[in-house]
């Protein structure tokens, strides 16, 4: 069944599968024509898995959902029909220099394993990437190094949870850099564990300058800044979608995805207020505090449900 939908409801879950559907992941780029398509389709078939609108949160995380996977398609059918790895590459993305074959890279030997040689300009690519997150981190020089190919050695590692290897996840080269970037950041965490538990061990210890200079604690573990592509609406709702309730996300959605409203705007609507349990006659200042703490208690339950 379609769902019944208000013109003001379209018109931001339009413009958010628009958006995500021009740019499914930073370095892919499509022309605002092809987006428009991709959106209207999205809309359209997540409109037959629900059976209202009623939830306007939960259908807008779908179809940006469909909107992100159906562009990483539409760029991938069309590189392999014109073998061309740089078709739809955003030309303003200067983190490196060239996009690789993935299909070459994701092509398996049963005896050989993932040895194309389009493998051999993957070190030079990552590496950079690589090492500036590491650097953030307080990991350097050989260290850094040894964390980096650990990494790069584990996109072909068969992962046992679904007998693939993680090489096999991107539709789109560009997915491949944030991928590979979490397995360095978990690397990463792996190595300040090892090194604190050698700092607890007797006659381990190192110079008080370092004890009391350390950039290894596990506030960096924390820093947003090492991981290149902040999660998605989408991924976020899929994640939390039990954590928080509907007027948590009604605020969220508000807010930060549809941009639909500012707080001053939200203060001023008084069925909007209601909802939140406050007074007709309370202050601006009241209402202001109020909302402002529920938005701060609703992000930081997204921010504990992806950390944890």
């Amino acid at each position: 069944m379609t769902p019944a939908v208000c013109p003001e409801q379209l018109e931001r879950c339009w413009q958010a599968c628009w958006t995500r559907a021009r740019r499914p992941v930073e370095g892919v780029l499509i022309t605002e024509e092809e987006a428009e398509r991709i959106a209207e389709q999205a809309i359209r078939n997540a409109s037959f898995e629900f059976e209202s609108f009623d939830d306007e949160v939960a259908f807008t995380a779908r179809a940006i959902e469909i909107a992100g996977e159906a562009t990483r398609e539409l760029v991938a059918a069309k590189r392999r029909s014109d073998a061309d790895p740089q078709l739809h590459h955003d030309p303003e993305d200067r983190r490196y220099e060239r996009n690789l074959d993935l299909d070459r890279l994701q092509r398996y030997d049963p005896d050989r394993g993932f040895n194309d040689r389009e493998w051999n300009g993957l070190p030079d690519l990552l590496k950079p990437l690589a090492l500036r997150t590491l650097q953030r981190k307080g990991i350097s020089g050989h260290d850094a190094e040894e964390v980096f190919m650990d990494a790069l050695v584990e996109l072909a590692k068969v992962r046992n949870s679904d007998n693939k290897a993680p090489i096999l996840d991107p539709t789109v080269f560009e997915e491949l850099i944030p991928l590979h970037l979490r397995i360095v950041g978990f690397r990463a965490i792996d190595w300040q564990r090892r090194r604190t538990t050698l700092k607890n061990r007797p006659n381990d210890g190192e110079s008080f300058d370092a004890l009391t200079d350390d950039s290894e604690r596990p506030l960096q573990f924390e820093d947003p800044s090492a991981d290149p592509e902040a999660p998605t609406f989408e991924h976020i709702y899929k994640e939390c979608r039990e954590v928080l309730d509907s007027d948590e996300w009604d605020l969220v959605y508000t807010l930060f995805v549809a941009q639909a409203a500012t707080i001053q705007e939200l203060i001023e609507e008084q069925d909007f207020c209601h909802r939140y349990g406050l007074k007709r006659s309370a202050s601006a200042s009241t209402r202001r505090r109020v909302l402002n703490e529920r938005i701060q208690t609703a992000l930081e339950k997204i921010r504990k449900t992806l950390v944890d």
